[in-house]
């Protein structure tokens, strides 16, 4: 069939709007692919975890990244300087090659305190191996606002130990910022205590040879009280006889004052590496006296004062005590 000239033309137009058509939502999808990736790479909180099937190697389901090894800590940035700390570096080493997963949240969502803080999904994260002042207690203003600088609203590398979660729900993880390892920053610093808490021990002794240091340079929770010196000695017996549960006050601290002046320990607090604390209500501690303080139930009088508690406070093994004055500052450190 022969087709006049003006239908053959109005064809090729048909044609050329039809490759035109095509062409432009080709591009249109290619933008709209590329800008979602852009989006999830820049706003995507970012973590891993370290994660073997059975036989011992990593899933081949998850993409495998080559970070580098070796984390280090770096100097801290100018707001951290300004916080008047003395710091030193500490170097993090891992062999171990982790997956990264990408979720869709955006990244550090709040601080709750100075060792747990929330992403954007809704999950809490509890970093190991460190513990820091609960509200109310001396430097917890500090230790939250420090890891607030650090951490605050940024995208962060998380990695898992052996347990998944703690008994109030909250993920158990390491915690990294680019070379900055979190946890070991906070007790390096001296806003957090190295905290032992097995299982989760990969890097415990990192974390105690970082509180040896801020210990020694009497970082942030680690300041010395002037009553330091004043001549009070503390004696702890952890391991009650029989079974602790059922013989609670046979755990006990002994306090003496062998200095030369009396004392007033009102506002005094005793403290385990956990989260038991005592407060001393106002009493004259006088030059030569001891007190006795039971972990278990009493009635306070004539030097003995009891914490209340129904299950024993001192870990018989390994726990650390810390006696501070009114203004939070260290009086005392035992670790045994």
């Amino acid at each position: 069939m022969k087709i006049s000239g003006r239908e053959n033309k109005s064809g090729f137009k048909g044609q050329k709007r039809y490759k035109i058509c095509r062409i432009s939502l080709f591009i249109l999808t290619f933008i709209i692919i590329f800008l979602s990736a852009l989006l999830s790479v820049s706003c995507g909180l970012v973590y891993y975890d370290i994660r073997e099937n059975e036989s011992g190697r990593k899933s081949s389901e998850q993409k495998s990244i080559e970070p580098d090894d070796a984390y280090v800590s770096d100097s801290p940035d100018s707001s951290l300087q300004a916080a008047g700390e003395k710091q030193q570096s500490a170097d993090y080493n891992s062999n171990e090659k982790p997956v990264l997963i990408k979720t869709s949240n955006c990244a550090v969502k709040e601080i709750i305190d100075g060792d747990t803080f929330s992403i954007e999904n809704g999950k809490r994260i509890r970093l190991i191996g460190i513990n820091t002042p609960e509200t109310g207690m001396y430097f917890y203003d500090e230790a939250k606002t420090v890891l607030e600088m650090m951490i605050g609203g940024k995208e962060l590398y998380l990695e898992k130990d052996i347990s998944e979660m703690d008994g109030y729900g909250r993920l158990l993880r390491y915690a990294y910022y680019g070379n900055l390892f979190i946890n070991l920053e906070m007790v390096l610093r001296g806003f957090a205590n190295s905290f032992t808490y097995p299982p989760d021990v990969k890097y415990q002794d990192r974390l105690n040879e970082a509180e040896r240091y801020a210990r020694t340079n009497r970082l942030g929770l680690w300041a010395i009280s002037e009553l330091a010196g004043s001549g009070i000695e503390v004696v702890i017996n952890p391991d009650a006889a029989g079974d602790d549960t059922e013989n609670i006050n046979g755990e006990f601290v002994i306090i003496c004052n062998t200095g030369s002046k009396d004392i007033n320990i009102g506002g005094w607090t005793l403290k385990d590496s956990s989260i038991n604390i005592y407060e001393f209500y106002n009493y004259v501690l006088k030059k030569g006296e001891r007190i006795t303080l039971f972990s278990g139930k009493g009635k306070d009088g004539k030097g003995n004062f009891y914490w209340g508690s129904q299950m024993p406070v001192w870990n018989n093994k390994h726990d650390s005590l810390y006696l501070r004055d009114k203004d939070g500052l260290l009086i005392k450190y035992i670790s045994y």
